[in-house]
This record gives C-alpha cells, structure tokens and sequence, in this order.
C-alpha cells in the first residue's frame, strides 16, 4: 500500500549567488541539500532529492533531526509518495494484447507504425501525461 510522507526542509533564499538557482534546500532528516530556481522549484527539487535518496536507501523517520533556521528561512514540509515515486520512473515493458480491426492493422503495417509506441503515445494523451 503507498503513503506519503513529509519531511522537514528549510528554504533559504541567497541573493549573492552567481547563478539562477538562489534557492539553497536542506532536508535535515536526510542531510541533504539541493537547489531551485524559484521557491516552487526548491519544493520540486526537495520532493526529487528525497524520491531519489529513497531508491538506493530506507528513508528515516521524519521530523527526527533537529534543526535551526533563520528568520528570513522558509521552514515547510516536502511531502512525497515514495512507492508512487519508483512506479513512476519504472520503464519495464509489459506485454499487451489487444484487438484492432483488420482493416487499421493492414494500413499500419504498411505505413511502418509502431503499434506499442503508437498505443503508448494514446495512452499518455488519454491522461494527459508528458
């Protein structure tokens, strides 16, 4: 069964830094930090950092790691669905059968379609995925 959980993160914004990414992340429970263009883009990096510390590690319990923030800090909570964050990134192929009628199956062949990728490419439409 998935769950979410939510970890701690401290946001701090740096005006000094050279580059487009001023938003500096630290997941305290995980000591790990990362980095975001805007304050959106550090909530995304931090869900991203936390999925992917989760496929090679057990991720500790949150809220465990005390912390100190400034006053300028923005102190939230990430949340993330670590088994929804695996299933989303596994690429196996799985085998399908399906029924088409004759007609679409001979004008495909002889166009040279693809028929898995084709049904992919519906599929991801259908639902509105990228």
């Amino acid at each position: 069964m998935s769950h979410s959980i939510a970890f701690p993160t401290v946001i701090s914004f740096d005006d000094q830094e050279k580059s487009d990414y001023k938003y500096l992340v630290y997941i305290p429970d995980l000591d790990g930090y990362t980095q975001g263009v805007s304050l959106a883009d550090a909530i995304v990096m931090a869900r991203d950092y936390i999925g992917t510390f989760s496929l090679d590690n057990p991720l500790p319990e949150p809220g465990k790691v005390s912390f100190k923030a400034e006053d300028s800090d923005v102190v939230t909570l990430v949340d993330i669905d670590p088994d929804k964050y695996r299933r989303e990134l596994d690429k196996t192929p799985v085998k399908k059968t399906l029924t088409i009628p004759s007609y679409l199956n001979d004008a495909a062949i002889n166009e040279g379609i693809n028929f898995s990728q084709t049904l992919a490419d519906a599929i991801k439409d259908k639902l509105h995925l990228a």
